[in-house]
């Protein structure tokens, strides 16, 4: 029987899925289709989710899995915007979709549509429900991951008792959804649901469709990545090192550093503000940080977007250190929005969800992402994933890549411009798998595949080209 190691009385497999499928149906009768918008708090340690809406929808099925999972099937529209509901000898060609962020909740029918790319947008899609948002994060956890998540420096008491308290109260592998999890769910949704054609997996999601990578290449299917995450087993102080050099090179570009008489200096310029913006002087830049990890993480929030975020980014980092009421509305908002917390400061349940699941994908946490002065963004992205150094992993918890063998057919889309997964991502994916096809887009942001690059998609899925 598997045990996960680090956590003092972890289930066992058996239990752990006749717990979460048991809390699965007390939680739901039907499916949670709550939409996007986050959880509130109304009170510290009380959050409050929006009333469950069973799952009743003619243009929606679920599936309560024997794993616990629950998945969601949204079937496509009909001509006239009638749902089409395809009966048990039309259910070949389903599509999973992993839409990555672990922190977001279960969608509804018009925003699951509104978020595929429209070569997806006329095809059954099947998509996993996050436990996390099925269960619940009890308050204790809450507040226990809060005490971490403000920047600031740990107190003498939070560095000796915060990761005994953080395992006793977070039960992350009931919040998560494991590689073993994921792939037993898969096969079960095949028996129901008949022939899966491939996975559409956008950001992390490409690291979990690795759980079912063989399976795939066994049917015939195929895999497309869109902005892939750093594969499984890359080195966190890899992933963050890269991202925060990404977000500076996006800032650069918002600066129009490149297109300056005296680009170099430019760049030097903004390393200046950048560093003056998240390091406070101390020996560890830390010592009070709350207003630094603000900043800096409200620079990442901004940075998903730099399209459409170009003008406020360039207005903070112009007018720093004098950025005005406006701009501290700017930024505060942001770091909420990226830290996942509510205004007096406490996380959100989403949160951790994400912590949950990308801890467990990547090796080395603890290590750091560079000083303050050196690396301001990476030392705030360091502080945001510290309950990470702390977080068991067993066996089966943990993601892996399949050996090339093993592999579907797969394609890769990449934007050179990506400021969350950085291009070296999906060369360390074509790296592991040289038979990859690729399909390049560039927007200044970390998005889906432009609808420019539906009929290549579309023509390679159903393997027109190759």
């Amino acid at each position: 029987m598997r045990r996960k190691r680090g956590m003092p009385g972890a289930r066992n497999p058996g239990r752990a899925t006749a717990v979460r499928w048991f809390a699965g149906v007390a939680a739901l009768a039907a499916v949670v289709l709550a939409g996007l918008h986050l959880y509130r708090a109304d009170e510290r340690g009380q959050s409050t989710a929006p009333k469950p809406q069973p799952c009743a929808e003619e243009s929606v099925r679920c599936h309560l899995l024997s794993t616990g999972v629950w998945t969601v099937i949204y079937t496509p529209p009909g001509e006239e915007g009638a749902p089409v509901i395809r009966t048990s000898g039309e259910r070949g060609g389903l599509v999973l979709w992993d839409p990555g962020r672990p922190g977001l909740r279960p969608l509804d029918a018009v925003s699951a549509r509104s978020l595929l790319p429209s070569w997806l947008r006329h095809r059954a899609v099947a998509t996993f429900i996050e436990p996390w948002a099925v269960h619940g994060v009890s308050a204790e956890c809450l507040e226990t991951v809060t005490d971490v998540s403000t920047g600031g420096e740990l107190s003498e008491w939070q560095t000796k008792n915060w990761s005994d308290d953080f395992r006793n109260s977070c039960d992350m592998d009931l919040y998560s959804l494991d590689r073993a999890e994921y792939q037993e769910s898969f096969k079960e949704l095949v028996e129901k649901e008949g022939e899966i054609s491939g996975v559409y997996a956008q950001s992390f999601g490409a690291v979990r469709a690795t759980a079912v990578m063989p399976e795939l290449e066994r049917a015939g299917g195929w895999v497309v990545m869109d902005a892939p995450a750093p594969p499984p087993g890359t080195s966190a102080t890899t992933l963050m090192v890269e991202r925060s050099l990404a977000v500076e090179a996006g800032l650069q570009d918002v600066m129009e550093c490149d297109e300056s008489d005296a680009a170099s200096d430019c760049r030097k310029e903004l390393h200046r503000t950048l560093r003056d913006m998240g390091y406070d002087g101390t020996q560890t830049g830390l010592a009070d940080g709350a207003e630094e990890y603000e900043r800096m993480t409200a620079l990442f929030s901004l940075s998903r977007d730099l399209g459409k975020n170009a003008e406020p980014l360039r207005e903070i980092l112009i007018s720093w250190p004098d950025i005005g009421k406006a701009g501290k509305g700017v930024v505060e908002s942001s770091s909420r929005s990226y830290t996942r917390r509510d205004r007096d400061g406490q996380v959100l349940p989403e949160f951790v969800g994400y912590l949950a699941n990308v801890c467990t994908a990547y090796r080395g946490w603890g290590v750091g992402a560079g000083s303050p002065e050196r690396n301001p963004l990476g030392a705030a992205l360091s502080g945001m994933h510290r309950p990470c150094s702390v977080m068991p992993a067993g066996a089966d918890s943990t993601w892996t890549m399949p050996d090339k063998k093993e592999t579907p057919r797969l394609l890769l889309l990449v934007n050179p411009l990506d400021p969350v997964n950085p291009p070296h991502a999906a060369e360390a994916w074509a790296e592991k798998y040289p038979d990859a096809d690729r399909l390049d887009y560039r927007y200044p942001g970390h998005t889906k595949a432009p609808e420019e690059l539906d009929g290549e998609v579309s023509a390679w899925g159903t393997g027109s080209v190759g």
